[in-house]
């Protein structure tokens, strides 16, 4: 009788690393919460300056800078895998043929897989949420009842979290085409977007941006030249892959603050089957680590006899069906992530540029003016039918309140000017504008 000796050379198996550097960096852990709505707060960043008094006062009383704290019913995540007897009684991954395991010495590992692969597809759904808020300035999650509606994207409820009112108003719109501009222009829009933030009183530190984009700016000769200036702190290029999945281009220093910059590339498979990238290809975004947070609500569910709550970031859960004969493995969770201020980033394409857009409620999108009028001509930056007149530096500085600045700086086209800015720093900020559009 003939004996065949089978024999495992050897197994791969394809593993994705789950990504959360925006998770991470960006929306860290915070609470868990005891109910189905998690509370965010938020507070928008401000540079007030405290008062003198007469020393017979006690105080002068200070008012709440657009501090808001809602509830919001969080949103359910909730993906299941099945262990059924075929499953069982087939070799596991990697295992000998002739190791003479039974069906039930593989259920608890294949029970672990599953657990894991369902806990990395959380994760990328963290991730998703979180990128969605920096581009969109909200989330917007299709609730499906089934995998099969799911696949083919039907029969789902809406529900979104927003994070701006009228529009979105940290969406930067280069002032022409990104890849036609010299390293000195592109140096310049980003601190006229530093300027923006600053104005706002926020201190990015991060500029993360798509491998078009990368590529665009590492290729370029002239901006490499730009780090090559002897006995000047211009920056530093010095590419290397961090353990998060991203890669860090280096540093630049824009009118003295020193960004980090770093390429994020990662993609997802959706429900529907096909590869997405997280960030949308042109993306460049200035960001600040901690700009946000994640919080939890409960999940709930029938364990015996009676309901139990769990306030955790994700809950397992296995169940058996002696009537199907199947085990069905769980994972809940109910994520918030949300920005601690509304405008603390800003977020560009390199494939956009102009202006006049609006978002799908007709809310107009807030972002600096290409410097056309609704006719289509050139008019100094000012968008619309009415003339304005465009004032000297001199002008400028004459204005005596950060209102008149303001109102003159929406009329040019620049928008996103916050009061809570020095009065100095507002018409230094129009006047650089202005230059610009010359």
């Amino acid at each position: 009788m003939a004996v065949t000796t089978v024999t495992l050379i050897n197994t791969i198996k394809k593993m994705y690393p789950v990504v959360q550097f925006f998770k991470d960096r960006y929306f860290p852990d915070g609470k868990t919460y005891y109910s189905e709505e998690a509370l965010i707060e938020t507070k928008k960043g401000g540079r007030r300056v405290a008062p003198f008094v007469i020393p017979v006062v006690n105080g002068i009383v200070m008012d709440s800078q657009g501090y808001r704290a809602e509830r919001i019913n969080a949103p359910y995540i909730a993906p299941k895998m099945p262990v059924t007897p075929a499953e069982l009684q087939l070799k596991a991954f990697g295992e000998a043929p002739d190791s003479g395991r039974t069906p039930e010495q593989r259920e608890r590992e294949l029970i672990s897989e599953h657990m894991d692969d369902l806990r990395c597809a959380i994760h990328r759904r963290f991730e998703w949420m979180c990128t969605s808020i920096v581009t969109e300035g909200k989330v917007r999650m299709k609730h499906y009842a089934s995998a099969e509606d799911a696949a083919k994207d039907q029969k789902y409820q809406v529900k979104e979290l927003r994070f701006y009112e009228k529009g979105f108003g940290n969406q930067y719109r280069f002032k022409k085409d990104f890849k036609s501009m010299t390293a000195r222009e592109k140096i310049q829009e980003f601190y006229r977007i530093h300027s923006v933030l600053s104005g706002r009183g926020i201190k990015a530190t991060d500029i993360v941006m798509t491998a078009d984009v990368s590529m665009d700016l590492m290729t370029d000769p002239d901006f490499l030249e730009y780090y090559n200036k002897l006995h000047v702190n211009t920056g530093e290029i010095n590419q290397r892959e961090l353990p998060e999945g991203v890669s860090r281009n280096g540093s630049i220093n824009v009118n003295g603050v020193i960004y980090s910059m770093y390429t994020y590339d990662e993609a997802f498979e959706d429900l529907d089957g096909e590869v997405k990238p997280f960030l949308p290809a042109g993306t460049i975004a200035f960001l600040c680590p901690g700009m946000g947070t994640t919080v939890y609500a409960q999940v709930t569910f029938l364990k015996g006899e009676h309901f139990k709550s769990y306030a955790e970031k994700i809950v397992p859960r296995v169940v058996a069906d002696e009537n199907n004969n199947v085990l069905e493995v769980q994972m809940f969770s109910r994520p918030v992530p949300y920005p601690l201020d509304w405008d603390g980033w800003m977020v560009a394409n390199i494939y956009d540029s102009g202006a006049g857009d609006t978002d799908e409620e007709g809310f107009e999108i807030q972002h600096r003016s290409s410097g056309r009028q609704a006719g289509g001509d050139e008019s100094n930056g000012v968008q619309g039918a009415e003339e304005v007149t465009v004032l000297t530096e001199d002008e400028i500085n004459a204005m005596t309140t950060k209102k008149k600045v303001i109102e003159y700086a929406a009329a040019i086209g620049l928008e996103g000017l916050s009061d809570e800015s020095a009065l100095q720093e507002l018409k230094d900020a129009v006047i650089l504008y202005q230059q610009e559009l010359q």
